[in-house]
């Protein structure tokens, strides 16, 4: 029988806890292990009762959602639903690996919808730090590096305000730029204002395949690989579009090839 999920409570307004708490008991499999109105008591909360998921305010007294976070140190820290009635909190929320980013009103549906993604994302760190054996660290640092992989990429238009939600999945590749990097997702580009190295610290290392030091490539897009000379290949998607890997990344390519 599985180990039931310990959830966590907090929010500032008694009326968010209320429901909150009425949609976790329609759910089996859960713990309600306490409830928080401020930052303060979250911190000491998570430290003392060690839940599997927080949904977490962003704006509380004393220490805001995000304060908590940065307040934990990584060994400690659960999956977090963040819950807030502001979109301008959503791209540092993504960038400190939340699960999921509620956004106030949301339907009972998108509720459950994230729960289940962390809890998901609970039952993968439950297991792995289960594990045992020789490498167990090295292990245990691949998968933590998976299961904290963001589902999406929170992308600000700086010059119109507007936030572009993209799901992972969706994105075909990404690639170095001039002014940061530009991510394509079908006909369409978001430009991009970070590093190559910080998205690719964000996304799954199973399926985006870092192929030269200027792009990073989702694995499920590759529909042919060609190799050339001295551990050179060419790499063709779904989309038609080719690129040509680093000769210095030639481990990757095969062990892809391994798998496929």
């Amino acid at each position: 029988m599985d180990e039931a999920t310990r959830v966590l409570i907090v929010d500032d307004e008694a009326l968010a806890r209320e429901r909150t708490r009425s949609l976790l008991a329609q759910v089996t499999g859960v713990e309600l292990v306490g409830e928080c109105s401020t930052g303060l008591q979250a911190v000491h909360a998570i430290e003392q009762h060690a839940p599997d998921i927080v949904f977490l305010d962003v704006q509380m007294p004393e220490l805001d959602g995000l304060g908590v976070i940065e307040a934990l140190t990584p060994e400690r820290c659960p999956q977090i639903v963040f819950v807030t009635a502001y979109d301008r909190y959503m791209e540092r929320a993504f960038e400190m690996h939340a699960v999921d980013y509620l956004r106030k009103p949301y339907t009972d549906e998108r509720f459950f919808k994230a729960l289940e993604h962390a809890r998901l994302r609970a039952r993968e760190h439950r297991i792995c730090t289960a594990s045992g054996g020789p490498g167990l660290r090295s292990v245990l640092q691949d998968l933590h590096h998976s299961a904290r992989a963001v589902s999406r990429l929170v992308i600000r238009e700086r010059e119109k305000g507007v936030f572009h939600v993209l799901q992972t999945e969706d994105v075909d590749w990404i690639e170095a730029s001039e002014t940061g990097v530009d991510v394509h997702v079908g006909k369409n580009n978001f430009p991009w204002r970070t590093t190559l190295a910080e998205v690719e610290r964000r996304l799954d290392p199973a399926v985006f395949l870092r192929l030269h030091r200027s792009f990073i490539v989702n694995s499920t897009r590759i529909c042919t690989v060609e190799p050339l000379w001295k551990g050179e290949y060419v790499v063709g998607l779904e989309n038609g579009r080719k690129l040509s890997t680093g000769r210095s990344y030639r481990a990757i390519i095969e062990t892809f090839l391994e798998r496929a």
